[in-house]
């Protein structure tokens, strides 16, 4: 009875994570597909990139910066589902390389409810992020992703 007992618990939590998104890593690079975005009966979910810096001379200081990075990129997603885009950037190409970018990260309201999820590290340094936003306190602000215009 043990046994069946922990495999439905298995099962249970193996369907309860089946609607969040996939991994974007495979073999420690960008996977060739994946999802940015879902929208399930409980949740907004959103994935988010960063790049590691080559310039910073420590493991720790390009992980650390490529999550933050990731973050904000995940914050820009979900407000771009939420609200749509109006951006404005400014991207300085040299040899075909992005030598300066910037995004400035400010996360209020709803937005800032967002809870990360999951972590994952390439081999380059770069990273990405999962988060989600519960579908009822979009609700409680008054927002509804299916329905936006």
């Amino acid at each position: 009875m043990k046994k069946f007992a922990t495999l439905v618990l298995v099962a249970c939590c193996l369907c309860a994570c089946t609607h969040s998104l996939k991994s974007a890593v495979k073999s420690g690079a960008i996977a060739p597909a994946f999802n940015d975005t879902l929208l399930t009966g409980d949740y907004l979910w959103v994935r988010g990139f960063g790049a590691a810096n080559p310039a910073h001379t420590t493991d720790s200081q390009r992980r650390i910066m490529s999550r933050e990075a990731a973050i904000a990129h995940a914050y820009q997603r979900a407000t771009e589902v939420l609200y749509g885009t109006n951006l404005e950037s400014n991207v300085q190409i040299v040899d075909a390389v992005s030598v300066g970018s910037t995004i400035d990260s400010s996360a209020s309201g709803v937005i800032g409810q967002m809870e990360l999820v999951s972590t994952e590290y390439l081999e380059d340094g770069g990273c990405t992020v999962i988060m989600r936003l519960a579908r009822e306190r979009l609700k409680n602000a008054g927002l509804d992703p299916e329905n936006k215009k």
